[in-house]
C-alpha cells in the first residue's frame, strides 16, 4: 500500500468516526486528541457502529472483543484494518 492509499484509508476510517459518532464527535474533537477516540468521548454505541461501518463499507471483520488498545485512535484502527483485510479499497 502506497503513502498515499494509506492517508486516504485514514481518512475515510476518520470519516467513518465522525459519521458514527452521531455527532458527538467532530473532526475538530479528533485533531485535538490526535486522533483519539477514547480522549475524544466516543461512547460504546459510536464503537459499534463504527466497527458496523468498516465492515460493510470495506468488507474487513474486525472482533469487537479484540484487544482494546487496537481501537483507541484513528491510527490504529487503520493499523488493524490493514492488518485485517487483504487488499482493502481505501
Amino acid at each position: 500500500m502506497t503513502n498515499a492509499d494509506h492517508k486516504a484509508l485514514r481518512q475515510r476510517l476518520l470519516d467513518f468516526a465522525v459519521a458514527a459518532g452521531d455527532g458527538t464527535v467532530t473532526t475538530a474533537d479528533l485533531a485535538a486528541t490526535n486522533g483519539s477516540l477514547t480522549d475524544a468521548g466516543y461512547s460504546s454505541l459510536s464503537y459499534m457502529r463504527l466497527i458496523d461501518m468498516i465492515e460493510n463499507e470495506l468488507g474487513v471483520y474486525l472482533d469487537p472483543d479484540a484487544d482494546d488498545e487496537a481501537f483507541q485512535s484513528i491510527d490504529s484502527i487503520t493499523q488493524l484494518v490493514l492488518t485485517s483485510g487483504d487488499g482493502v479499497d481505501a
